[in-house]
């Protein structure tokens, strides 16, 4: 089998609150950066289009999948060779989603993920999602996460059972939580032999201090990569065919028992 190898940019950001015109310029430019690094994919944090944070200003900013924003990026992914996941407030009919586009590197869009697991006051703006979908690249299977998902156990070992050899996570996490994401990020990737990347963002926004370390984990609970506290543009080489190859004899998957577990 020859070496699948996704060279994933993630896009450590500081997301302006509300400001969607600034943040998209952002987003473009970052999506240009990322193509003259060499990457193929790139990953944006949560609610990167419109800031993280809950207000009702959120539904005069959402828009649909098929908004203004997601077909400028989709164009400018389609221009760049460049696929990308990035994460907006998305608008259907009255309600709003926390939901994270996925963009192919032909700017056609491959999937809508939406954020099942609502952190605090996020239930107030945010109707939660029903499902866990994989997103088939040339390179291999992925799945989507957003923050507080990847805390649940469930939901990373829902999309590893699927098939999929990554799971890119949408972060908007903030001072204390800086142990927290470093252990799930490492934890859920051995217990489930997949990689892990995550990209947070970074800045002080009101009462909320993001706090970076944007990462990706081996299978083996490696870092591969760890960004600091500022804004950063890495590019990654991820050999997506070492995910099957960590097994060894602590095959969490197949020696399950499910005939025990409620």
């Amino acid at each position: 089998m020859s070496e699948r190898v996704m060279k994933l940019a993630l896009a450590q950001l500081r997301c302006e609150l509300l400001d969607k015109e600034y943040n998209l310029r952002r987003i473009l430019f970052s999506i240009e950066s990322a193509n003259k690094k060499g990457a193929d994919f790139i990953l944006f944090p949560e609610l990167c289009l419109s800031g993280y944070m809950m207000s009702t200003e959120l539904y005069r900013i959402a828009e649909p999948v098929t908004g203004d924003s997601i077909m400028k990026i989709a164009e400018t992914a389609k221009e760049n060779n460049i696929g990308v996941v990035v994460g907006f407030p998305e608008k259907e009919g009255e309600k709003l989603y926390n939901s994270a586009a996925v963009i192919d590197r032909d700017g056609s869009l491959l999937c809508t993920y939406r954020k099942t697991h609502l952190y605090h006051t996020e239930h107030d703006f945010f109707t939660p999602g029903d499902r866990f979908p994989t997103i088939e690249l040339g390179v291999g299977k992925v799945g989507i996460l957003i923050t507080y998902d990847m805390e649940f156990p469930e939901a990373p070992r829902i999309l590893a059972k699927k098939g999929v050899e990554i799971i890119l996570v949408l972060e908007a996490n903030m001072v204390p939580y800086q142990k927290h994401q470093d252990i799930y990020l490492r934890s859920r990737a051995l217990e489930n032999h997949i990689y892990m990347a995550a990209t947070n963002k970074v800045g002080l926004h009101v009462d909320n201090v993001f706090f970076g370390e944007s990462q990706i984990v081996h299978p083996n609970g490696h870092s591969l990569y760890k960004a600091g506290n500022n804004e950063e543009l890495p590019v990654i080489e991820v050999p997506l065919n070492e995910a099957k190859a960590a097994v060894g004899v602590l095959d969490y998957l197949n020696n399950r028992r499910e005939d025990l577990y409620m």
